[in-house]
């Protein structure tokens, strides 16, 4: 009985579907416009459907249209990543509202120190909108980061079983295959020239920084995963797919030239070797503080040394390119980098309370420039980029406090994710917390270089393994009282 219920459904589905066609075609009198009808339309029921019978599908389906979503303007002059952002904008006022799960999974959540710290943060961005030169770019920031985070960080805790945490990472590289796949025609057509591949990705990436970046982030998963077949219960056919996803992913890595997002990878397998010799918290932190004050006594000397490098990131040469990067005397990009960094410091200087409000940079570092650090890719008008630096944009934009929260937050996802990785009990949760763990980790050192979180592409990564981190330090910590019980 149910399956001839079923097949009268999928007859009443098709009948309506070709009744929609034939009106569509009396209206738009031509085949194209009648597609492009007709999909929409479908496309549109679908989600409708999805929505309300099944979120967890809706919710990954917005997550693989992240990479391929692209800018579009809205009244105002305010900017959309569509349909990505617009998918979530819907989203989270409906399961805020209406969804138990969503609720109940948040408010256990919330007492976490890093959901905390996060909520810290944000009220920082809320006072210093507040108080900003251009409140009205402020207050729209602060609204893109509040749906990142009640979005990515907060449907993560609806989840109640642990081997779909991990859905979440593979729907996005899913959706990186069709941007990887335009990126790499590209530099087909240009025959692989390194000078293309700064706006090669565009117009699903703003530029191949952000691009290297994302990518970055992937790799830790997908590897961690491959290695550990057997814990990560992935099919043999599934692994051969996996083991094709990933191999272009590392060569798309590779061929976005980011040469942050390349050092950060190896920051982050660094990291891993730590966690391997199960070096302490603390002792990393010390070792950090030990690395910053070295460079800070021997400065004189390490820029003596760096000074004498000439190479150039954008003179056609690929051995260039890389061993540009310390080149700090005649390399455009670095120079330019170097003048955004003093500007967002100067910013600081003039307002080191307030800041200049969130997203605010890009209007006011213009007038602290100097023609000293000025490079010939600077602009006057003050209009291209931020400060190149999660770290000075928080400290120019949201003032001391602002940065002080951003460095918290950053050590405490660091001290709670090793702790993870050294009390977890179970396999698989322990092999996707050092899989976020090193995603951030790539992000936290590419954090020094460049700003990306106010871009959905990158916030999904951050927010989600923040949340993953969260989620599984307070399943350990209910592991244990429930073991203490019984």
């Amino acid at each position: 009985m149910s399956r001839v219920l079923g097949h009268t459904r999928n007859f009443q589905v098709v009948l309506i579907t070709i009744l929609f066609a034939f009106l569509a075609f009396g209206y738009y009198k031509n085949l194209l416009d009648t597609a492009i009808a007709v999909t929409a339309i479908c496309a549109l029921t679908i989600l409708v459907l999805l929505f309300i019978f099944r979120f967890d599908y809706y919710h990954l389906l917005l997550i693989a249209l992240i990479p391929i979503s692209v800018d579009m303007v809205l009244v105002g002059g305010a900017k959309l990543n569509f349909p990505s952002e617009g998918l979530l904008a819907i989203a989270i006022p409906v399961i805020l509202f209406f969804n138990k799960s969503y609720r109940t999974g948040f408010a256990k959540a919330i007492l976490h120190p890093i959901t905390l710290l996060i909520f810290t943060w944000l009220l920082i961005q809320l006072i210093t909108s507040l108080l900003s030169t251009h409140i009205d770019v402020s207050l729209k920031r602060f609204v893109i980061q509040l749906f990142f985070v009640f979005g990515f960080f907060g449907i993560v805790h609806m989840l109640k079983e642990k081997r779909k945490l991990s859905s979440f990472y593979f729907a996005y590289a899913i959706g990186l295959i069709p941007v990887m796949y335009f990126t790499i025609k590209q530099h087909i057509h240009f025959n692989f020239q390194p000078q293309v591949v700064f706006s090669i990705c565009q117009p699903y990436f703003n530029d191949h920084t952000v691009y290297g970046a994302c990518l970055a982030f992937i790799i830790p998963f997908l590897v961690i995963f491959l290695r550990n077949a057997s814990v990560t219960s992935i099919q043999s056919w599934k692994k051969m797919g996996l083991i094709v996803l990933t191999t272009i992913i590392v060569v798309s890595e590779i061929l976005a030239l980011s040469r942050a997002a390349l050092l950060s990878l190896i920051v982050a397998l660094f990291f891993w070797v730590l966690l391997y010799y199960k070096v302490a918290f603390k002792k990393v932190i010390f070792g950090v503080l030990i690395l910053c004050s070295t460079i800070g006594v021997f400065y004189e000397d390490i820029y003596a040394n760096i000074e004498k490098n000439e190479a150039v990131s954008n003179d056609g040469e690929l051995i260039n390119h890389f061993s540009s990067v310390s080149n700090i005397k005649s390399d455009a990009s670095n120079l330019e980098r170097i003048n955004r960094w003093i500007c967002a410091y100067r910013m600081f200087e003039e307002k080191p309370l307030s800041g200049f409000g969130p997203g605010t940079y890009q209007f006011e570092y213009n007038r602290f420039q100097t023609v000293a650090n000025k490079t010939y890719i600077s602009t006057n008008s003050g209009d291209r980029g931020n400060a190149h630096s999660e770290y000075l944009s928080a400290l120019s934009e949201m003032g001391l406090f602002g940065g002080i929260s951003f460095v918290l937050l950053v050590f405490a996802s660091i001290y709670y994710g090793m702790q993870n990785h050294y009390k977890v009990i179970d396999p698989l949760l322990k092999k996707l917390n050092l899989a976020a763990l090193l995603g951030l980790i790539t992000y936290f050192f590419h954090g020094i270089f460049n700003a990306f979180l106010d871009q959905s592409k990158m916030a999904f990564l951050v927010f989600t393994a923040l949340a993953l981190i969260v989620w599984i330090n307070q399943y350990k910590e209910d592991e244990t009282v429930s073991s203490e019980v019984a």
